[in-house]
């Protein structure tokens, strides 16, 4: 199931693309965004109206759609459920949710399937309210319908990662090949580093847990790379031969027969 920004959800090209490769979303919508609360009549082609005048070329619905803040505003406090969305940093991600079964205008015209309209609210003094549209079917549950959008959040942060840690962002290609290669690099560079990571500290952790924090810092800085180097291995590395003149090993003097 796939999420995006109202950006997305407001487009009709998207969702019908998504839409014929026969996938499920769930994208966030405007406020503004119009939706019919039963499937709205159909004015017929070739009829002409009560005026007179030309006949119908292309079909139209009679009735008007109506914004979603208007649809989700007749809806009963019960309506609302809280929901866990995720696990944050601080704690567990709650908001309160609710849903409605609506016909999304898409160029001024009813989508051709029933979709769901979810409603998110904040907990907090003063509600924030945020607006998704989904085709997943009924049977899912509002649950892991809401815990899939609230993915978002990870994949925006994987992608500051990848701005940051592999330069995602920084390419320089006129074509769709050269861009394709570039991040398909970055991401895999990204990879590397998280498993590093993950392989990293899970070796360290319970070391720096037992000796504390000052200590296992003072065991950093004493362990830094490149306090004593092997001149031989970094001249293999760079593909040079080294000109140092190799010290004389100091000998040992052997025992004599009156000191045994």
């Amino acid at each position: 199931m796939g999420g995006g920004d109202s950006v997305y959800g407001d487009s009709p090209t998207f969702v019908q693309g998504i839409r014929a490769l026969e996938k499920w979303y769930v994208v966030d919508t405007s406020s503004d965004a119009r939706v019919w609360l039963t499937r709205p009549r159909m004015r017929q082609v070739g009829r002409v109206g009560k005026r007179g005048g030309r006949p119908a070329t292309k079909a139209k619905p009679l009735t008007k759609p109506i914004p979603v803040a208007e649809a989700i505003a007749g809806l009963p406090p019960s309506a609302f459920r809280r929901i866990t969305v995720s696990e944050g940093s601080q704690g567990p991600i709650v908001y309160d949710y609710a849903e409605l079964t609506v016909w999304f205008s898409e160029e001024s015209l009813p989508a051709g399937q029933p979709e769901r309209l979810l409603v998110r609210r904040s907990l907090g003094q003063e509600p924030d309210l945020k607006y998704h549209r989904s085709n997943a079917p009924a049977d899912i549950p509002l649950k892991q319908v809401a815990s899939q959008r609230a993915l978002r959040w990870t994949i925006e942060q994987d992608i500051q990662a990848g701005k940051g840690e592999s330069g995602l962002d920084e390419y320089e290609t006129r074509g769709w090949t050269g861009w394709h290669h570039h991040t398909a690099l970055a991401l895999l560079a990204v990879l590397f580093l998280v498993l590093q990571r993950n392989r990293l500290g899970e070796k360290r952790a319970p070391d720096e847990r037992a000796r504390g924090p000052r200590t296992a810092q003072a065991s950093r800085r004493r362990s830094a790379v490149g306090r004593t180097r092997n001149h031989r291995v970094v001249e293999l590395a760079n593909g040079t031969k080294s000109h140092r003149k190799a010290l004389p090993r100091s000998k040992t003097p052997r025992r004599t027969a009156a000191a045994k």
